[in-house]
């Protein structure tokens, strides 16, 4: 059945990347396949910003523009390409004009939405100071992302035409970019991510672009399209908030329905950001027992490319004890403001415990912890509980063992 279902994927992605017979093409392959925004495991399998990445907003255009997974489900949509001529490291790379124009065109709406959820997420956490941490902003980035995928989640919300308001999916755009600078933090185990002093702008903007945050991850040609003025702007609104004399437009009903689902959207973020974390935090853990292996529980060459296969799925400083310790302080200082515990393994990875054992018995603590969570989301949503989760989707999840050598695993226990 799975080899079907990644034929089927094959044929659509190809047949639709062919203009005239892309929309016809998507449509019937969603039929056959539902998008991930449809699936009750989506916030597991795929994560909130990757599952809703091909949701059309209002203006046309797809949630995850250029980077929209899976893209067989993507259309091919009219765009224009211009050269970055910012003077930062996205030079001499193609930027979407298109959607730029688009979102230009209710900046201040953005500003807007962007600064009243802000004040719900200060009350939220009961923040006194006037401006938000490294740390907040990582969390209000996701929440921001979540609201976002809970109106599209929510079965109940239903919009004209079937699309989201491109106020929301805009400002998800927009937001992700400050949610991937946090993250890129977080990975690095960096100083600058903290929760003990105000964030600056001009640091943040100056950190994405040293470590090319602007530009593409899926495909280096292509950056953030964003001025550096405008990306200043965007990210010191998240942090300050938003003061300006300019009108908006903005549609009373957009506004009501932040007001009358922004409670339940943030739960649901929540919820999605702990099993978020879980899973980083399995993954350092389970890197942390294979850098340690000093039982030699696995075989040089099981290890050797479980490593290989990490370098290219992961940043190199997973790579590094150091760094994953580092990594592992960051996420602990997450889990600690949002009082949400971590899966730490019940069985220590020591003298007489084979890496086979200590890896079941793990993923199956993640497994209960996943599988709970997202059928709380599920129920949040009112859509179908999960009846089961198997080790090998958590497994293939947490991106650490290839397939292949986990089948070994299972038969060497």
């Amino acid at each position: 059945m799975i080899d079907l279902k990644n034929s089927i994927s094959h044929i659509i992605t190809k047949v639709s990347s062919v203009p005239l017979l892309s929309g016809p093409i998507v449509k019937i392959g969603s039929k056959i396949l539902p998008p991930p925004f449809l699936r009750n495991d989506m916030e597991f399998k795929y994560g909130v910003w990757h599952g809703t990445s091909t949701i059309k907003g209002s203006d046309g255009r797809y949630l995850g523009e250029d980077n929209a997974i899976p893209a067989f489900y993507c259309e091919t949509i009219p765009t224009e390409y211009h050269l970055c001529k910012f003077g930062d490291s996205r030079d001499g790379k193609q930027y979407n004009m298109t959607a730029l124009q688009d979102m230009m065109r209710i900046w201040p709406e953005l500003m807007i939405l962007i600064d009243r959820y802000r004040n719900y997420y200060r009350c939220l956490f009961d923040i006194q100071s006037d401006r938000l941490t490294t740390a907040d902003l990582f969390i209000f980035s996701k929440l921001l992302v979540a609201s976002t995928a809970y109106l599209i989640r929510n079965r109940k919300i239903r919009y004209k035409h079937g699309h989201v308001p491109a106020e929301f999916t805009s400002q998800t755009k927009l937001v992700a970019g400050v949610f991937m600078i946090g993250r890129t933090m977080i990975e690095r185990g960096d100083d600058h991510f903290n929760d003990s002093e105000p964030a600056k702008a001009d640091v943040l903007y100056e950190y994405a672009d040293k470590h090319h945050i602007l530009i593409s991850p899926r495909d280096k040609d292509f950056a953030c399209a964003g001025s550096i003025r405008k990306i200043k702007e965007l990210i010191d609104v998240m942090i300050r908030g938003w003061e300006s004399e300019t009108s908006s437009t903005m549609q009373e009903d957009i506004l009501s329905t932040v007001d009358e689902s922004y409670r339940f959207a943030f739960d649901y973020g929540l919820l999605d950001l702990q099993l978020e974390l879980t899973i980083n935090y399995a993954e350092v853990v389970i890197l942390e027992a294979l850098l340690n292996d000093k039982t030699h529980s696995l075989s040089a060459d099981h290890k050797q490319r479980i490593t290989d296969h990490v370098a290219n799925n992961f940043t190199c400083e997973f790579l590094d004890l150091d760094s994953i310790s580092r990594h592992k302080n960051k996420l602990k200082l997450l889990t600690g403001k949002l009082e949400i515990d971590l899966p730490e393994p019940t069985i220590r990875f020591e003298k007489g415990i084979s890496f086979q054992d200590f890896y079941f018995n793990y993923l199956e603590q993640i497994r209960i912890l996943a599988f709970d969570l997202q059928n709380r989301i599920n129920t949040l949503l009112d859509i179908e509980p999960l009846k089961t989760l198997p080790l090998k989707k958590v497994n293939k999840r947490l991106n650490i063992v290839p397939k292949n050598i986990f089948n070994h695993l299972i038969k060497s226990r």
